[in-house]
């Protein structure tokens, strides 16, 4: 690799590793609180490029982007309930499945593969449950574990330089 090369990834090494650390504080003080913030902005730019669009008479694109961005803004937790609930039960459902179709095969596994074949399916159904039952619970250790991992990348991205 050439100096150019090197001094590229360094110049874009740095940025990205206090970016990884800030948006990682972020998720582990605000939580699932971030969706809220991210609707926001989503929404936000939605409407900012369907204005911008409007601005080149591109009219059913703009008026399509424009609603949207205020769908996001007004219901966005509301499709994130009906969301993550049908997630959960997705869940339920896949991880039932998944026993079902085991079943028959437990008897020639052994060790190893008989623990995982048997915690994969528990370990969905019970997250699907989680999603049901306490979504926002679930979602808090969810941002807070992304966050930690998060900064940990950020860490180690400023320690390799």
């Amino acid at each position: 690799m050439s100096e150019g090369n090197k001094s590229f990834i360094n110049k874009q090494t740095l940025p990205t590793a206090i970016a990884l650390i800030v948006i990682g504080v972020l998720f582990c003080i605000f939580k699932s609180d971030m969706l809220s913030i991210l609707f926001t902005v989503v929404g936000v730019v939605l409407i900012c490029v369907g204005i911008i669009e409007l601005l080149n008479k591109l009219y059913v694109e703009s008026a399509v982007e424009i609603a949207v961005g205020i769908v996001v803004i007004t219901c966005g937790w509301t499709i994130l309930d009906i969301t993550l609930l049908v997630i959960g039960i997705v869940a339920i459902i896949y991880g039932i499945y998944l026993f079902a179709t085991l079943i028959p095969k437990y008897k020639n596994m052994k060790g190893y593969d008989l623990v995982a074949n048997i915690l994969a399916p528990l370990f969905v159904i019970i997250v699907g449950i989680l999603l049901v039952v306490s979504k926002w619970q679930l979602s808090n250790a969810i941002f807070i574990v992304l966050g930690i991992l998060s900064i940990v990348d950020g860490i180690f991205m400023l320690a390799k330089k």
